[in-house]
């Protein structure tokens, strides 16, 4: 059986599913395949803060996701020694399992024909004007064709090499999380916790609450901290240090095991176009540094991948991948500056000193808050002047 679009998209996630959306109601045919037969989960933090609620905007989804959304006030930073300040922003959290089943409808809404149980074999041929990509099924082999394939098949090195786009198949970060029922704790707690802490040397922990009173409780490491850590041991330190953790989990009831995985961060590791095949979303290294935010920068990337192809359609794949290339390396500068502040997770004290600070100074509540909102961004902890003003701003 042989399948013909206009576009081939491999993997139904944010990103998938973003670039599906844009590029059906625009008129384009498109196939969606994926390997996994939905609903399926997802490590993830589940948090939307203010760039995957600009991404669903521009997808016209807000107010869908709203209603099936844990509205939070904002996010409260915690230090090691119990300092915390908490950060204004337009944020949120909604199981991955909820939200991509909620954009892969929309998708198919548009017009996408979703493919389910399709893993991604390879690219065996292809001419000027299109691609055959073989997928393999429970039951055989299937060939589709296209002019573009956009691959968003995630952290996962396998599908991005045989794509040829892999530079380099390690990938810089990993996190882990667990899902825990308490309607005691949820009657009152409606902000996305961060802790930073030496359990979490590295990265941070987290403290989501969702719906229905379930809470998301990770830990997630950057820069390659996970190869020097174990991080099963690590996340129960940090469940077995902190109050809230702890508050959390005695009457608790966990409703999922400790899931791990990893991610590729920072916009490294693989290339972002080769002829008229486009990686969006985490394969490209989406995620981005320091925050760990994912689902909207994935989002972000599908976008602009489908907006390449309709603007530059008619001049060609060397066009199409130009633009694309371009929209990416215009993200690079904002993702190396937050890749280098990263080094603050390798310094419990300095994080716990940026955080009390926060909380004693509006000085540094407004940068702090400005580097989560992307309204500004973390060059002022790279340089000695800008510690010295955050140590000691006037208060």
């Amino acid at each position: 059986m042989r399948y013909v679009y206009d576009v081939i998209i491999i993997g139904a996630g944010p990103a998938g599913c973003a670039a599906a959306r844009t590029l059906a109601n625009a008129g384009f045919s498109v196939g969606l395949f994926d390997k996994a037969i939905f609903p399926r989960d997802k490590t993830c933090g589940d948090a939307l803060i203010p760039d995957a609620h600009q991404a669903l905007k521009k997808l016209d989804l807000m107010e869908r996701v709203t209603k099936i959304s844990c509205p939070a006030k904002g996010m409260r930073l915690i230090g090691f020694d119990g300092s915390n300040v908490l950060i204004r922003a337009n944020s949120a959290c909604v199981p991955r399992l909820k939200l991509d089943a909620l954009l892969l409808d929309s998708a198919m809404e548009a017009g996408s024909e979703f493919l389910p149980g399709h893993e991604f074999v390879g690219i065996p041929d292809e001419d000027e004007s299109n691609y055959r990509i073989e997928f393999h099924t429970s039951a055989n082999f299937i060939s589709a064709q296209a002019h573009w394939i956009l691959l968003a098949t995630g952290a996962d090195a396998v599908p991005i090499e045989r794509a040829g786009l892999l530079l380099r198949a390690e990938c810089r970060s990993f996190a882990a999380r667990q899902y825990v029922r308490n309607e005691r704790v949820a009657k009152d707690f409606n902000e996305l916790a961060f802790v930073f802490d030496h359990s979490a040397k590295g990265g941070y922990g987290w403290i989501f609450p969702g719906p229905d009173a379930i809470f998301n409780i990770g830990i997630g490491f950057f820069g390659s901290a996970h190869k020097y850590c174990n991080p099963r041991r690590s996340f129960e330190r940090f469940i077995a240090k902190l109050p809230l953790a702890q508050d959390l989990m005695r009457d608790g009831k966990i409703i999922s095991p400790l899931k791990g995985a990893p991610l590729r961060t920072g916009l490294s590791g693989t290339r972002f176009a080769r002829g008229g095949l486009l990686g969006i979303g985490e394969c490209i290294g989406s995620t981005f540094p320091l925050t760990g935010e994912g689902i909207g920068k994935a989002m972000e990337t599908g976008i602009l991948a489908a907006e390449s192809i309709m603007t530059q359609y008619d001049l060609g794949r060397a066009a199409v991948a130009q633009a694309y290339t371009r929209s990416i390396n215009a993200l690079q500068p904002k993702f190396e500056v937050y890749r280098k502040a990263e080094f603050l997770f390798n310094w419990p004290f300095l994080t716990s000193q940026l955080v009390r600070h926060a909380a004693r100074s509006e000085y540094t509540r407004r940068k702090v808050e400005g580097m989560f909102n992307e309204t500004d961004d973390p060059r002022f902890l790279l340089t000695l002047s800008g510690w010295m003003r955050i140590l000691f701003a006037n208060r």
